[in-house]
């Protein structure tokens, strides 16, 4: 954070938009099994509209963080990208709600980080491109949500209870594991050569 209170520089805001970065190859994966194996014409329209949406983020943050002097990151997290296409995969194997429900728990991390980074303080450029992305998020999440709720998850039944917390569960454990890579990203950023401090 620097002094003015406008956020992270350097190596740790290359850092944080790589992790944002890579968290939104994640999600364009996890689309992509989703709108391969959804059943639902409306659905697939829709999943491919948000996957547009998580394209435009690449391109967004690619922006940003070349114009810093950094170093875009091309793929999604290591290891996580694989738990997030592994749950995704597994939904694909039931029927659309199935699908829809490991869609969710995907989904749910990346509203939650969105929603985190664009609640701190950040130079305009970046907290302008936050914030737009946070509300992508939120209207990816309410739409799912409502979609299950019209399936039968309703609030307070089993199955809704269930799967809460093995959402939780999931974001918790993908947001840790993460966040260390975050760390180690920011390391690497200050060591490289021409790398930001």
């Amino acid at each position: 954070m620097t002094e003015s209170g406008m956020g992270p520089t350097g190596a740790e805001q290359i850092a944080l938009l790589n992790d944002l970065l890579a968290l939104d190859h994640d999600a364009v994966q996890a689309y992509s099994i989703a709108i391969g194996r959804i059943s639902s014409a409306e659905y697939r329209e829709t999943l491919a509209g948000f996957r547009g949406d998580h394209q435009r983020h690449i391109t967004q943050l690619t922006g940003l963080i070349q114009d810093r002097g950094g170093v875009p990151v091309q793929m999604p997290h290591l290891p996580t990208g694989h738990f997030k296409l592994a749950v995704q995969a597994l939904g694909a194997a039931g029927d659309d709600r199935a699908l829809l429900m490991a869609f969710k728990a995907n989904e749910r991390q990346v509203r939650d980080k969105y929603r985190r980074h664009a609640d701190d303080p950040h130079e305009p450029a970046v907290s302008t491109i936050l914030r737009a992305a946070a509300r992508d998020e939120e209207a990816h999440y309410a739409w799912v949500e409502s979609v299950l709720e019209g399936m039968g998850l309703e609030p307070g039944s089993l199955l809704k209870t269930v799967q809460d917390a093995a959402e939780t569960a999931h974001a918790t454990t993908a947001d840790a594991i993460e966040s260390a890579g975050r760390r180690v990203a920011e390391a690497v950023e200050r060591l490289r050569p021409g790398g930001t401090r």
